[in-house]
Order: structure tokens, then C-alpha cells, then sequence
């Protein structure tokens, strides 16, 4: 121990800009490093110094990262969570180059890093957990089961089995993403407790022998067995449930001998309590245990790691802060991740970031022009509302997520603020089934029908106030035109675009449009008069004003602005109205190169990891046909329908872009 005067962040994105937040109050000076693809990151740029490591997988490389503490001059080493955080070796590599360690001690690590024997550890001391199958071989457990990731947490390497005769290919499926994300592959199986809630307590432990548990975080909305919502306290922790949760963390804590933040998670169903895992990290849910107890825990976390003893009591909790997570994925098709430049980043009304402040605070790993590597973990920031009441926080979350301006990949904004303002979530009636179980993954889009069609004609007219400048910047005689002015009176100026409607959300369509679900293509024919703006279709419109970012329109007498941000693609529209996104549709496109029939595209850059099939095999419909890795999680490419393969250009290993034709299948009866 001793005073940490310049700290390395072994990690990337909001979680090292989060601990430079805090090392700049502290006067600690900062160290970032960074791989090939994260190069122009913002957290490279807000360090002191940074150091590269290399490849995209290099954040796992501890003697690198060792070598770039000393190579800095570095004294301490924070892990922040993901990567190396859980990993003892690493914890000792840093212990023995002679720095300090922002974390607990490295036996302590070990034993809560191998889930199978923490869990028995767990059971030893008292805690009540779950029975736990190692997959050794033997006789397979009963179904259903959940296959978890024995060295680590997230989601990665889970997976529900409801079937015996699936859970070879499972356990494989699982393993293979389990090293992926934390360099180890060992899995365990537990029985799946349905319909329970995913409960968390956060914990402070001294080297002098304090421990505190700073109350529960309901952590129960999630997708694929990883969190998007989380809050403190839980409304359904009555004050005897919290004292058992309570304790039972410490008793898990003493049991280990830990120092530094960690987290005791649990299942709570019908007020039975049991032993999930210990993380031994920060969590990414921290902040709203930050609000509620009104403390900062990463500077917590380096006063302890210097040797500062914890103050006697606790702090006591006020008001209930509410988390969601923005992430670069598409809910309606099946989670899958985005990548791509995103163009603009802005959330309406926040008064800190990375700190506890006011009622609404941001903690973000981009910024406008962030490249969206398909290389890491999706989350592109935390939103965090804070308010005297439960409805209060949701409110503020729900409205500053409707508002924000994230022009890009596609998000799962909509679903986020669909979950805020659904009446069950309110009622505070949520577990981990919640998504499914409400069928909250293909909700509508937040701008309703009227929404979408009033954006798209301001879209149009921006448009062509855009090429209004443009013609006025060239001069001559089309610079002095009137604005609106056409030489043929008798037709109207004409736009068309693809929009996600609530009736139908879009599927994959030609960049003409042929082929979409007609409900999702938009026309708009529109002239503009010495009268006003006369658009077919709408009645009551007035046009206020029209520049190429922002269009005024008066409908029904209702004045609203529509801000327009037209990106390479596509046109987003933000208005009180609600987000749309919406794609041009050219009246003459390029010409496109020729899709076979039948081809089987990659939906996103990745690596293909296994090929299931082989030229001329058959195959039927959602059979598995190629498993490609994106963003550190597995996506399974299946036949749309009943075939034969007739072509396949994929191959184990082979790095592949968007779009990329992977197979073809032509089509037969079953």
C-alpha cells in the first residue's frame, strides 16, 4: 500500500473514463490504454498518457499491460470490470512488478473466480445457494439447466438448455464464448429458477476489517442473461429481506477475506434467498448505488487500496435512482449488434457525468463521430435518473432517453424507454422474464403512425432546403430562384423513404424499396406556393420555416420543430413527436450488384467461428448454418427456409464485413 500518485485503467470506454473522472478530483494522474481499433477512442484522448497494447484481443494481455505501467511510470492499476478484472494471475502480476492493486487481494479473486468451488465455499459459510453441475462428463443433469461461464459474468457463456439431447452443443457453444471473453472456458449448469428476481448487494470491505453493504440493486430486465435496467433499492425488498441480503453479503465477504468494492449477487423468488456469484469489480450498475448512498466508489476503491481505513457506519440511503443501458443492437432482431460511425451523440438534460449530481447523470464511452467497433461489447453509455420516488426516476429516465439524438446504428433506445413507461415495470412486477413475457423485444417504435409521416414530410422539405443553399451557392441563374419555385407548377415536388411503423416494423429490403412491406414505404408529394406549403395528405400543416437541420411546422395549430441530421444512408428526425429514422429512397438509384436468390448475408463484421453445413447438404428451415462471433457474443446464421446448400464461401476463422454473401441456399419443400 501506499499513495497512488499516477494510475493505469487496464480497460476501454466508459469505465476508464468513469476512474479518470474521479483521479482528476483527486489529482491522480492517469494512464489509458488502448488497442489498434481503439486508437481514436475518447478515453485515449482524456488521459495523461496512453499506451498501445495491439491486436483487438489485447486488453486480455497482462504482461503487456504490466509492461505499459511501467513503461509510463505508473504506480497503480485499477481493472476497471470486463477483461482482466476477475483474473487473480493478473492481480498478482501487478502485485509483484511492484504496484498497487485497486482491487481485492488476489486468493480472494481465485476463490470467488472458479464459480463451482465458490459456490461451495459460499454454502460453507452459511450462504444459501443452488445446487451446481460441473459437466464433467457424467450423467447429464435434468433440464432445465443454465450453463454459466465459471470465470466470469455478463452473460457471456450462458445459455439456457430445456433440452437433454441439445446441451453437448450448448456446453461447446458456451465454452467457446467463455474464452473468448475471459480467456477461460470451464462451464458449470445450476437449475434455471424461472420467474425470479436478479438481486445484488454492493460492498465496501477495509484492510482494517469494516465491511459495509450499501443496500440492493434490482438488476431483473435483461436480455440474453445480461443487464439493460438496474436500480436501487428494489420494490420488492421489504426491510427484513434487505437485512438477510445484507447479511449474507458479508457473511460471503469475511468468508474470502476481501478488500475493496465487490458484489454478492442473488435469486430472490417468494422471498427465497440464493448464492448467484461474487464479483470481485466495480459493477456497471454502480452509479445508482452512487446516488442513493451518496458516495463515490471508485474514489472509495483507491482510498482503500492506499490503506484508509472506512469510517465506522455506513451512509444511509435517500431517494431510488434508476440505470439504463444504451447499446449498439437491434432488439427486434434478435439483439444483434451495430456497428458504424455514430454521427451524433446527445442526451437532452443531463447535469453531470460520471458523477452523482442532480437528477440526471451520463456516463458514455463515445462521443459525435465514435466508430462502433464490432470487436467489444455493444454499450455505448449509461443514462442514470435520480429523484425523491421510483415513478419520479423512471419519468426522468423514460423522457431524456425519448429525447436524446443518437444518429447511427440502430439502438435499443425504444425498448429501453417502452420498459420505463410499461405499466408492470412501474407497478415494479419485474424478473427476468420480463422482455419475453411482455414481448418487449419487437415493441413499436416511440413515434406512432402520424409521428412518422409529419417527420418524413420534414425531412422532404429539408431536403430541399438543403439543395435550395446548394443552387444559391453556385450562382447564377438557379441562385435566384425563389424558394419553393418549380417551373412546372402542375407537379409536386416528391420524396420517398423506408420508416419502422408501429403495424409493421421493416425487415430487410432492397435499397430501392422493392421488395419492403408496403406500410413501411413512405411517399410524400408536397408544392410550395406563394399560398404555403400544400402537402397531399396531410391536412392542418402549416410550414413555419425550413433549413437543411431544422424544419417548423404548425399541424392543427400546434407549432413543433423536427430537427433533421441527414447521414450517409439515412435521416433521422427528432421531435417532441418521438425518433425517426428513415431511409431515402432514390428516384433513380445506382445500380446494385446482383443478390443470388437464396444467399445467406452476414448481418454485421465478425469472425466466422464454425460452418454447420457443406456444399450440397440439405437443410431445413432455422436450421444453423454458419456461427459467427461479433462484439465478444455468438450469432447463429440460419436457413430461412427449407434447401439446399449450393454454395458456401465461409471458413472457420475467416474475418468477414457486412453484407458479405456467406452461403447460398435454394429453396425446396420440406
Amino acid at each position: 500500500m501506499g499513495v497512488i500518485h499516477r494510475l493505469l485503467v487496464a480497460n476501454r470506454g466508459e469505465i476508464a473514463r468513469r476512474v479518470f473522472r474521479t483521479c482528476r478530483d483527486l489529482g491522480i494522474e492517469t494512464v489509458a490504454v488502448f488497442s489498434d481499433a481503439d486508437a481514436d477512442a475518447p478515453h485515449v484522448a482524456e488521459a495523461d498518457q496512453a499506451v498501445r497494447l495491439g491486436g483487438p484481443r489485447s486488453y486480455l494481455d497482462a504482461a503487456g499491460i504490466v509492461s505499459a505501467a511501467r513503461a509510463s511510470g505508473a504506480d497503480a492499476v485499477h481493472p476497471g470490470y470486463g477483461f482482466l478484472s476477475e483474473n487473480a494471475e493478473f492481480a498478482r502480476a501487478v502485485l509483484d512488478a511492484g504496484l498497487i492493486w485497486v482491487g481485492p487481494p488476489p486468493e480472494a479473486i481465485a476463490a470467488m473466480g472458479a464459480k463451482i468451488e465458490a459456490k461451495a465455499l459460499m454454502a460453507a459459510a452459511g450462504v444459501p445457494v443452488l445446487p451446481t453441475h460441473a459437466l464433467d462428463g457424467d450423467a447429464p443433469p435434468d433440464v432445465p439447466l443454465l450453463v454459466k461461464a465459471s470465470a466470469g459474468g455478463g452473460g457471456r457463456g450462458m445459455r439456457i438448455v430445456r433440452d437433454a439431447a441439445e446441451l453437448a452443443g450448448t456446453v461447446e457453444s458456451a465454452r467457446r464464448e467463455a474464452l473468448a471473453a475471459f480467456g477461460d472456458g470451464t462451464v458449470f449448469a445450476e437449475p434455471l429458477l424461472e420467474h425470479a428476481r436478479h438481486i445484488e448487494v454492493q460492498i465496501l470491505a477495509d484492510s482494517h476489517g469494516t465491511i459495509w453493504a450499501l443496500g440492493e440493486r434490482e438488476c431483473s430486465i435483461q436480455r440474453r442473461h445480461q443487464k439493460i435496467i438496474e436500480e436501487a433499492p428494489s420494490p420488492a425488498v421489504s426491510p427484513e429481506l434487505r437485512r438477510e441480503l445484507s447479511d449474507a453479503a458479508v457473511k460471503a465477504a469475511q468468508a474470502i477475506g476481501y478488500v475493496g468494492a465487490g458484489t454478492v449477487e442473488f435469486l430472490v423468488k417468494d422471498d427465497a434467498v440464493a448464492f448467484l456469484e461474487m464479483n470481485t469489480r466495480l459493477q456497471v450498475e454502480h452509479p445508482v448505488t452512487e446516488y442513493v448512498y451518496g458516495v463515490d466508489l471508485v474514489r472509495l476503491q483507491l482510498e482503500i487500496a492506499e490503506g484508509t481505513p472506512l469510517p465506522g457506519l455506513a451512509p444511509s440511503p435517500v431517494g431510488h435512482a434508476i440505470e439504463a443501458r444504451l447499446c449498439a443492437e437491434d432488439p427486434a432482431s434478435d439483439w444483434r449488434p451495430q456497428a458504424g460511425v455514430l454521427h451524433r451523440f446527445e442526451v437532452p438534460g443531463v447535469d453531470a457525468e460520471f458523477r452523482p449530481a442532480g437528477g440526471l447523470r451520463l456516463d458514455s464511452g463515445v462521443v459525435d463521430g465514435s466508430e462502433i467497433s464490432p470487436h467489444y461489447d455493444p454499450m455505448l453509455a449509461k443514462v442514470v435518473a435520480y429523484a425523491r420516488t421510483r415513478a419520479g426516476a423512471a419519468r426522468r429516465l423514460a423522457t431524456a432517453l425519448a429525447g436524446a439524438r443518437l444518429h447511427g446504428p440502430v439502438t435499443n433506445r425504444d425498448l429501453l424507454v417502452n420498459v420505463l413507461r410499461h405499466p408492470a415495470f412501474l407497478a415494479g412486477e419485474t424478473d427476468t422474464g420480463f422482455l419475453e413475457r411482455h414481448a418487449l423485444a419487437v415493441s413499436p417504435p416511440l413515434a406512432d403512425t402520424d409521428a412518422v409521416r409529419v417527420s418524413a414530410l420534414a425531412a422532404a422539405l429539408a431536403r430541399a432546403a438543403a439543395n435550395r443553399a446548394a443552387a444559391r451557392g453556385v450562382g447564377g441563374v438557379l441562385g435566384g430562384l425563389p424558394s419553393g419555385w418549380r417551373n412546372v407548377v402542375s407537379q409536386p415536388q416528391r420524396a420517398a423513404f423506408l420508416a419502422a411503423f408501429p403495424s409493421a416494423l421493416p425487415s430487410a429490403a432492397s435499397p430501392t424499396g422493392e421488395g419492403a412491406d408496403p406500410a413501411t414505404r413512405i411517399e410524400i408529394a408536397y408544392r410550395i406556393t406563394r399560398d404555403g406549403l400544400a402537402a397531399d395528405g396531410f391536412g392542418g400543416v402549416e410550414l413555419v420555416s425550413a433549413t437543411p437541420g431544422e424544419v417548423v411546422l404548425s399541424v392543427s395549430g400546434v407549432r413543433r420543430a423536427f430537427a433533421v441530421h441527414a447521414c450517409p444512408g439515412v435521416t433521422h428526425v427528432d421531435s417532441v413527436l418521438g425518433p425517426v429514422r428513415l431511409t431515402p429512397l432514390e428516384r433513380l438509384p445506382e445500380p446494385a450488384e446482383r443478390v443470388e436468390p437464396g444467399s445467406l448475408l452476414a448481418p454485421m463484421p465478425g469472425t466466422v467461428l464454425r460452418v454447420d453445413v457443406e456444399p450440397g447438404d440439405r437443410v431445413t428451415a432455422g436450421q444453423p448454418v454458419i456461427v459467427l462471433e461479433a462484439m465478444k457474443m455468438e450469432h447463429q446464421i440460419v436457413s430461412p427456409s427449407a434447401g439446399v446448400v449450393t454454395a458456401l464461401d465461409a471458413a472457420a476463422g475467416r474475418q468477414v464485413e457486412a453484407g458479405a454473401v456467406l452461403a447460398v441456399i435454394e429453396e425446396h419443400a420440406e
